[in-house]
C-alpha cells in the first residue's frame, strides 16, 4: 500500500494537467478575489455577515459548479486516463490488491483536489492580505465559524471526490468523466435555485452531499445540524468508496 501511495504521489508530481489546473485556479481566483475586494464586483454573502470581509471571495470558490469544473478535469486526466493509456492494467498485473490500488488512487486524488479547491484559494486570500492589505476582518471571533464551515465543506468534498473517482472508473475516459461530472454540477446548481423541490425530491436533496456542500457555510448551525452534516458526509464517503472498490474489483481492465 505504501509503495502504491508513493507511485501515485510521483504520478501526481509529474502530472502536467494537475500543475496546469493549479496555475489556472490560482490566477482565476486571484483575479476574482481582487475584483470582489476592491468593490468592482459587489457581493453580499455569509462571510460579509460574519465579519470576515477578507474571505468573501470564498463564496465563489465553494460554489459547486466552480470547483467541480476543476476537480472533474483533474479526476478525468489523473484516474480515467490511466485506463486509456494502459497504466491501470500494468498496475493490476503487478500483483497488488485491487482494493489497495483503488484506495491509493483515491487518497492521492483527494489530496490533489484539496490543493485545488482549498489550498490555492487560501494562499491567494492570505497573500493578498499580507502583500496588499486586501480585505478586513472586523470580527476575529468569527474565525471559529470559518473553521467549522471549511471542515464540513472538506468532508463533503471528499465524498464528492469519491463520486468522481467512481465515475472515472466506470467511464474509463477523461472526456466522458468530465461531461458526466459537469452535468451533475449543473443539476446541483439548478436544484439549489429551484428549491423547495417537489415531494420526495426535496427530502433526497436535503440529505445529500450536494446540499450539504453549500449548507456547510451557513452562519447559524445548531449542534444537531452539525451532527447531521457529519453523518451525511461520512456515510456518503464510506458508501461511495465501498462501491468504488467493488466496481474496480469486478472490472475487466483491458
Amino acid at each position: 500500500m505504501i509503495n502504491l501511495l508513493r507511485m501515485e504521489l510521483f504520478k501526481l508530481g509529474k502530472n502536467r494537467m494537475f500543475w496546469t489546473l493549479m496555475i489556472i485556479v490560482t490566477v482565476v481566483f486571484a483575479l476574482l478575489h481582487v475584483l470582489i475586494t476592491i468593490g468592482w464586483w459587489k457581493m453580499d454573502n455569509m462571510f460579509m455577515g460574519a465579519g470576515l470581509e477578507m474571505f468573501s471571495s470564498l463564496a465563489l470558490a465553494t460554489a459547486p459548479f466552480y470547483f467541480m469544473l476543476f476537480l472533474c478535469t483533474f479526476a478525468g486526466f489523473f484516474v480515467a486516463n490511466d485506463f486509456t493509456i494502459g497504466v491501470a492494467k500494468n498496475i493490476v498485473m503487478s500483483g497488488n490488491r485491487r482494493s489497495h490500488i483503488f484506495l491509493a488512487k483515491f487518497i492521492v486524488l483527494a489530496l490533489g483536489s484539496m490543493v485545488l479547491a482549498g489550498v490555492c484559494p487560501f494562499i491567494v486570500i492570505i497573500g493578498g492580505k499580507v502583500l496588499f492589505g486586501f480585505g478586513e476582518m472586523t470580527d476575529p471571533s468569527a474565525l471559529g465559524y470559518l473553521a467549522r464551515a471549511v471542515g464540513l465543506f472538506l468532508i463533503h468534498m471528499l465524498a464528492l471526490v469519491a463520486l468522481l473517482m467512481l465515475i472515472a472508473v466506470l467511464a474509463e475516459d477523461s472526456g466522458k468523466t468530465i461531461i458526466i461530472s459537469i452535468v451533475i454540477a449543473l443539476f446541483i446548481s439548478v436544484a439549489e435555485v429551484l428549491r423547495p423541490l417537489p415531494g420526495v425530491l426535496e427530502a433526497m436533496y436535503r440529505y445529500s452531499i450536494f446540499h450539504h456542500l453549500i449548507d456547510s457555510f451557513r452562519i447559524r448551525m445548531t449542534y444537531a445540524d452539525v451532527i447531521q452534516s457529519l453523518l451525511v458526509g461520512f456515510s456518503s464517503l464510506l458508501i461511495l468508496v465501498f462501491f468504488g472498490i467493488l466496481v474496480f474489483k469486478r472490472k475487466e481492465i483491458k
